[in-house]
C-alpha cells in the first residue's frame, strides 16, 4: 500500500528530525533545508529529475552529488537516504514537516499577515514581534498578502488563529449594529 504525500512528509521529515536532533544539528539543519526548499522552488525540474524513473540511480546520484555541495555532511546523508528510497518527488513536503516540528519544539510560529498595501520589512518585524510576545512565542515567521478589500489594518492568520484588526471588519460590525 502506497503511502499519502502527507504521510510520506510525517514519517520522513520526523526521521529527519530526530536525526538532527540526535546529531546536535538541528538549526543547521533547519537553516539547509530552508535554503534548499527555496532553490527547490526557483527550480522544481531539479526534484523532477530526481524523480524521474527513467533515470537510473548512478545517473540520480551523479546529479545529486553535483548539487549537494556546500551543505553539511548531515544534510548530504539526508538527500542521499531520500534517494535511495526514491522520495524526492515529496521533497517539499517533507522539509515542510521537518520545519512544523522544528517551529513546533523551538517555539516559533508561521503566519500571514493580510493588510491593504505592502507594509515594509520593519513594519511586519515589528508586527510579529509583538504577536510573538503577547502569545508566548520565541519568534513569528509572518508572510505578507495584500488585499486592497480589507480597506486598511491587519488582518493575522496565525496557527489556526485569526485577529481581524481590518478596517473592513470594523465597519462590517458597524453595519449588523445599525441593522438591529
Amino acid at each position: 500500500m502506497a503511502l499519502s504525500r502527507e504521510e510520506t512528509a510525517r514519517r520522513y521529515g520526523t526521521a529527519i528530525f530526530d536525526f538532527a536532533k540526535d546529531s546536535g544539528k538541528t538549526e543547521l539543519m533547519y537553516s539547509e533545508l530552508t535554503e534548499l526548499k527555496k532553490a527547490v522552488q526557483a527550480e522544481p525540474r531539479f526534484v523532477q529529475v530526481l524523480s524521474n524513473p527513467v533515470l537510473d540511480a548512478k545517473q540520480k546520484k551523479s546529479l545529486l552529488t553535483a548539487v549537494e555541495q556546500g551543505f553539511s555532511a548531515e544534510l548530504q546523508e539526508v538527500l542521499n537516504f531520500l534517494l535511495s528510497y526514491d522520495r524526492f518527488d515529496n521533497l517539499v513536503d517533507i522539509i515542510d514537516y521537518y520545519i512544523h516540528l522544528y517551529n513546533a519544539a523551538n517555539h516559533i510560529g508561521t503566519g500571514v499577515a493580510k493588510t491593504a498595501l505592502k507594509p515594509d520589512e520593519d513594519q511586519l518585524q515589528r508586527l510579529a514581534d509583538s504577536y510573538a510576545k503577547k502569545y508566548g512565542l520565541q519568534a513569528l515567521h509572518l508572510e505578507n498578502e495584500v488585499d486592497p478589500e480589507i480597506i486598511g489594518g491587519v488582518v493575522l492568520e496565525v496557527e489556526g488563529r485569526v485577529i481581524d484588526g481590518s478596517v473592513k471588519h470594523r465597519l462590517e460590525k458597524i453595519r449588523a449594529m445599525l441593522t438591529k
